[in-house]
């Protein structure tokens, strides 16, 4: 069965983990096809130069999300 497929085109992603890793990966993806991506990591993750590399559609926001217990303000 074919899996459907759904544009990303003008969306914009959170993502977690998002400066190395499956976070990064998925950020590249997204970004490739047409989304903006939001890298949550730490702040001496090294986010700031992959979003840079990411381009114009990709921003780094440092966070500690370990200890978080309910939605993170403005994700709600």
């Amino acid at each position: 069965m074919a899996a459907a497929c759904r544009s990303v085109k003008g969306l914009v992603a959170v993502i977690t983990g998002g400066a190395s890793g499956l976070g990064l990966v998925t950020a590249e993806r997204l970004v490739g096809q047409g989304a903006s991506a939001v890298l949550l990591d730490l702040p001496n993750s090294g986010g700031e130069a992959q979003a840079k590399k990411l381009g114009n559609n990709c921003v780094f926001a440092p966070a500690d999300v370990s200890g978080v217990t309910s939605p993170l303000p403005g994700c709600a």
